[in-house]
């Protein structure tokens, strides 16, 4: 989970753009071959459902419903952060 949570600070922290995050997300989570089905997954997997939703240019959403800005990605980012600082908390104590 530490390079998914080093690129999710990166990106919540402002220090890459959403296009920069969307492009190095969605290489790592397709590549990724030690990503198991379980809690980890479905986190990563709604970020990956918002990163697919993922929109550059606003002038080209045409519904909110299934189409998101920056603003949105990096609030979906952070709030993926957090359960995975979370839950590799909880599992490092349980060991």
């Amino acid at each position: 989970m530490d390079k998914y949570i080093k690129l999710l600070e990166e990106f919540a922290g402002s220090k890459i753009s959403a296009d920069e995050f969307e492009q190095r997300f969605l290489q790592l989570f397709k590549s990724d071959n030690n990503l198991q089905p379980g809690r980890e997954f479905q986190i990563l997997d709604k970020l990956f459902a918002d990163v697919d939703a993922y929109c550059s240019n606003p002038d080209l959403i045409e519904d909110p419903r299934f189409d998101i800005g920056e603003v949105q990605l990096r609030v979906s980012a952070q709030d993926t952060l957090d359960k995975l600082v979370k839950l590799t908390t909880v599992l490092t104590s349980e060991k």
